[in-house]
Order: structure tokens, then sequence, then C-alpha cells
């Protein structure tokens, strides 16, 4: 899926269908919400990590190097 689709976007579009299929789900509308919402937490998690996992290696491998320096002395 190249393009995003924004909550908003997405809020809207089942709003539409709920004026064309001439009824509602109230409860659809707080639970995509709910979902949008645990997505983003995920996403900053995950980055969260990411940006742990990178600095970890890095300082490992300085470790590595330093380990390897000090065995050649």
């Amino acid at each position: 899926m190249d393009k995003q689709i924004t909550p908003e976007q997405l809020r809207e579009a089942v709003l539409q269908l709920f004026r064309d299929a001439g009824y509602t789900v109230p409860e659809l509308l707080p639970y995509i919400d709910g979902l949008s919402q645990e997505n983003d937490r995920l996403k900053q998690e995950l980055k969260r990590l990411r940006l742990a996992a990178a600095r970890g290696s890095a300082s490992s491998d300085s470790m590595n190097s330093r380990l390897k320096d000090a065995l050649r002395e």
C-alpha cells in the first residue's frame, strides 16, 4: 500500500458508508479510533526499540574492537 489513509479519511469513509447504507454501527468508530491510537503507540515503540538496538550493536562493535586491540598488545 503506497498511499496511507489518514484516520480522518477513514472516519469520513465509514461515515459515508453509514449514510449510504442507511444505518450505523455506533461502536465501530470508537473501535477504529482505538486501533489507530494503538498503531501509533506501536510505531513509537518500534522506533524506540530500533534505536536501542542500533545503539547496542554500535557499542558492542566498539567494545569488540577495543578487545581486539588489547589482545594485539
